[in-house]
């Protein structure tokens, strides 16, 4: 018994839990502040990942914007170091040179590397493997600025009315907003139940009407039935 009391009583503390939260007003509520997908920031240094495949050394090099090192007989420049601000995926970019001394042949790199991407642009030596890791340093151009200014959407009807256990005030009767219509007629102008004559309506059926002229002939005996 005590457990039959104790299933009622919870029952309906979740029954008036869900009565009181639905009478509360809907918020808006602001979607999170995110910059732009395709927003970088620029960095003062890089920093790659260079592999001799030869002995399988490998050697982290932080490269200033602008500056160059070398890594045995590769030499590397570094023109430019990108990351991604807060809010969006951790990568980062950098735009390199590189050129290997022991092989003349083989015509330099020029261009983009990507830290989360590397198979989209690769240095194609046998001998060197240049991975970008992060960038460092200092915040430099391109500048990704202050994050955009989000504001909360403003519900339609969000407001609820002081009958149904909200804060608003009632609505009047038949406006726009919801409030109540009124199904009776307007009591100046009755719908009337009876005829205005007084008299009660006759449920027979009318009799035709007489026809003037001749009367009608008899009608013709069926051969069939005959």
């Amino acid at each position: 018994m005590m457990k039959r009391y104790v299933g009622v009583a919870l029952l309906c503390g979740a029954a008036g839990f869900l009565v009181s939260g639905a009478a509360q007003a809907a918020v808006g509520v602001a979607p999170p502040a995110m910059y732009p997908a395709a927003t970088w920031q620029g960095q003062s240094q890089a920093v790659l990942r260079v592999l001799d495949r030869l002995d399988g050394h490998l050697e982290l090099l932080t490269v200033p914007v602008g500056g160059s090192a070398t890594y045995r007989s590769l030499a590397v420049a570094v023109e430019a170091c990108v990351t991604r601000p807060q809010t969006l995926a951790t990568d980062a970019g950098v735009l390199l040179h590189l050129k290997d001394s022991s092989d003349p042949q083989r015509p330099s790199f020029d261009g983009w590397m990507l830290a989360q991407e590397p198979s989209v642009a690769t240095y194609g030596s046998p001998l060197y493997d240049v991975r970008v890791v992060s960038c460092a340093g200092v915040p430099t151009a391109p500048q990704a600025g202050p994050l955009p200014v989000v504001k909360a959407p403003v519900l339609a009807g969000a407001e609820v009315p002081v009958e149904e256990g909200g804060d608003a005030p009632a609505s009047p009767p038949g406006s726009a907003s919801g409030g109540p219509v009124p199904l009776a007629p307007d009591s100046h102008n009755p719908i009337p139940l009876a005829p205005t004559s007084g008299a009660a309506p006759s449920l027979a059926p009318a009799a035709p009407a007489q026809s003037s002229g001749q009367p009608l002939p008899p009608p013709q005996a069926d051969p069939g039935l005959e």
